[in-house]
């Protein structure tokens, strides 16, 4: 498929400016995350919602039982939200427990208008099982700072052009903090409390070493050019010095 040399100016465009922001990943060619709906280049780990039709900062996945998508403004809340209903269904589950065990006990003499409290106690379990299964599994992505879509698709750095699903981890605690915050007494209180402006984010070690050696390497190129700017200027100089003798 060949591209029109109108889309070839824009790309180059989009990449000099994304190399003004603070933006540390790119597409798998190697081109600025940018959002032809939203008209705007992508920070890193957002991602447009089709359904919500906005690019979402840190988005995770579009949950249809919230109607909402989960992302850097309310992935605290969805966590918790799946923490009270596991509390909630365990609640339900054991105050119905009594008369789960009546019903085999006295199955011959147990009244018809409570076979209501043996449904619940089964869609607790149910329900309960499934929102812990849930809820373990976002713990382990917040605890190696990785979200649904990164787990499936990791982010390319520019640093070393490579895939890397623990680009973004940097330590059990320290990933917590990101969403929980450094206040751990109001980390279950439904607030706002997680760390970084959504834009920008702390990478690992690996990443930061890596886009160390990057800028590195693209100082010492500039040094570099400039020498042999000045080397070609100094020869210049001479020529004209020899020409005039």
């Amino acid at each position: 498929m060949q591209i029109s040399e109108s889309e070839m100016t824009k790309k180059t465009l989009i990449d000099k400016k994304a190399k003004d922001l603070p933006i540390l990943t790119r597409t798998s060619s190697g081109n600025a995350r940018y959002c032809d709906r939203c008209r705007c280049i992508k920070p890193d780990r957002a991602h447009h919602c089709s359904i919500c039709e906005t690019c979402v900062l840190k988005m995770d996945h579009h949950c249809p039982w919230v109607n909402n998508c989960v992302g850097f403004s309310n992935y605290k809340f969805f966590i918790l939200f799946l923490f009270y209903a596991v509390l909630y269904s365990t609640y339900i589950c054991a105050t119905s427990l009594e008369y789960f065990i009546k019903f085999w006990d006295q199955i011959q003499t147990f009244q018809a208008g409570k076979f209501h409290l043996l449904l619940l106690f089964f869609v607790s379990i149910m329900f309960g099982i499934s929102v812990s299964t849930l809820l373990a599994y976002h713990i382990y992505l917040s605890s190696k700072n990785c979200t649904t879509l990164e787990s499936f698709r990791a982010p390319i750095f520019i640093s070393t052009g490579l895939e890397d699903k623990d680009g973004f981890n940097l330590s059990a605690c320290e990933n917590l903090k990101q969403i929980f915050g450094t206040n751990w007494r109001k980390a279950l209180i439904p607030i706002f409390t997680s760390m970084t402006d959504g834009v920008t984010y702390p990478i690992s070690v690996k990443q930061s070493l890596a886009t160390s050696n990057q800028n590195y390497n693209t100082t010492n190129m500039l040094l570099l050019n400039e020498r042999q700017a000045l080397n070609s200027r100094n020869r210049s100089f001479e020529e004209i010095r020899i020409t005039m003798e």
